[in-house]
């Protein structure tokens, strides 16, 4: 035998020996992985309270989620019927019979532009929409009166999304700023009580218990209707009460507890519980092969359902305590920490315990970071609006307008980090520095209030 010939042999001796030590070695490891993963750890007790979700103290007749459940009932129906019948039946929407809204109101944006400098310039178009559209505008006024929001529909991914009645908001909205300027002051009044009206009804639901999507809906309604009621406090030309008890019904301070986003938090861990228990139920029952089924039992083995749940829950607790708080949220999370800590063990091999498991929970909850500024912001916008409506009831001149606004921080300061609006000289506007990414279009400023010419 050559040479070469033997030190082939006896590489590819060592190199068999190496693939040998190898596949005895991964299945040491696979055999450890295993014993690790036999056996699911039981709930922890915060994963069991937060599965538990709150009584539910309204009637359907007085909720407001059952009634936008069914907004786009069949004409002359029942919205509270069609509403409970969705959410009891899990009914998608049925679109050869629904009330659609008609016509377009795409020029009217609450959050772009002013509603009240645009209205008045569309008035023809807003009086034909309001005619056409008059069924949908009376459920909307109507959900103004309900007494409390709850999302009662059981946590599942196949609840129906309920409607948001965004483009009759828009009529709503532009047809108050036509009512604003009735040469009738009973009518003026009368549509100012429904801007109130309005401020309540989204109040009730971003306090109510919801999910995100409706909790950030509610933010965003808030928000159209505090830049329209500041454009009617700036002007000269529209009534307002004088009297200083009246800010607190024009433009109310909410409890800091009412932007606190973290109970939303805690139902979007009831649906992601429930998304995950049901696609383990339907996998197993699509599961028919002997090789799926071998493949979904080592899965399962390395996915425990109590365990993921549990780092859910943990993961979702440190959100909900930094969500009640800016001060906490900022000094837990930093600005550009990108959120709280990752798990301690998450830095293990793929081997160690529910592996699947923490790949699922971290994505499952890292978007929180984006949604308590958000709140915030907002928070500092009914701020704004007060204190223009102070600058005007204490008719404040230009001139004194930085003393007024050093001393009154309650009103002129953001909630979350104390920094002071900002006052530009040159376009008469006061803005928030906000903490949140927005759209650039989006409006944080106001215009002030400014005495008449020899008034």
């Amino acid at each position: 035998m050559s040479q070469a010939q033997e030190v082939l042999g006896r590489t590819l001796k060592w190199l068999g020996a190496g693939v040998l030590a190898l596949m005895v070695l991964a299945s040491l490891l696979l055999l450890i992985a295993l014993l690790v993963n036999a056996h699911d750890e039981p709930l922890a007790p915060q994963a069991l309270a937060l599965l538990a979700p709150p009584a539910n103290p309204y009637l359907p007749a007085d909720n407001v989620y059952v009634a936008l459940q069914g907004f786009d009932a069949p004409p002359a129906e029942s919205v509270i019927a069609a509403g409970t019948a969705r959410i009891e039946q899990r009914l998608t929407r049925q679109d050869a019979h629904r009330l659609a809204f008609k016509g377009d109101v795409s020029f009217i944006q609450p959050l772009v532009s002013s509603v009240w400098d645009e209205a008045p310039q569309h008035e023809e178009q807003i009086r034909t929409l309001v005619a056409d559209n008059h069924e949908l505008l009376m459920r909307y006024f109507d959900l103004t009166l309900l007494r409390g929001y709850y999302e009662s529909a059981r946590a599942s991914a196949l609840t129906p999304s309920a409607e948001v009645p965004n483009q009759v908001r828009r009529l709503f909205l532009a047809q108050l700023a036509l009512q604003m300027r009735a040469p009738s002051h009973f009518e003026r009044q009368l549509g100012l009580a429904e801007l109130e009206l309005d401020i309540r009804l989204w109040h009730r639901v971003l306090t109510g218990e919801g999910t995100l999507l409706w909790k950030m809906l509610a933010i965003a309604f808030l928000q159209s209707d505090y830049l329209l009621l500041a454009d009617l406090i700036a002007d000269r030309n529209v009534d307002l009460d004088p009297r200083e008890a009246y800010a607190e019904a024009l433009v109310p301070s909410f409890d800091e507890g009412d932007w606190d986003l973290g109970r939303a938090f805690a139902a979007e861990f009831r649906i992601q519980v429930a998304i995950l228990r049901g696609a383990e139920a339907d996998t197993a029952a699509r599961t028919t092969g002997w090789l799926e089924r071998s493949g979904s039992r080592l899965s399962d083995r390395f996915l425990k359902l109590n365990a993921t749940e549990n780092l859910l829950a943990k993961r979702t607790r440190l959100w909900m305590a930094a969500a009640a708080d800016p001060g906490k949220y900022y000094r837990t999370v930093g600005a550009s920490a990108g959120g709280p800590p990752h798990d301690q063990n998450a830095w293990l091999l793929p081997w160690s315990y529910n592996p699947l498991g923490r790949l699922l929970a971290a994505p499952a909850t890292e978007s929180y970071r984006h949604y308590p500024p958000r709140a915030w912001d907002e928070a500092a916008l009914q701020r704004l609006v007060r204190v223009g409506y102070e600058i005007r009831q204490r008719r404040i001149r230009i001139s004194d307008l930085p003393t007024f606004l050093q001393a009154h921080p309650q009103w002129s300061t953001h909630p979350a980090d104390g920094r002071p609006f900002l006052w530009d000289a040159d376009t008469r506007e006061l803005r928030v520095q906000t903490v949140s990414q927005h759209p650039s279009a989006w409006r944080f400023g106001i215009r002030i209030w400014q005495k008449a010419p020899g008034g």
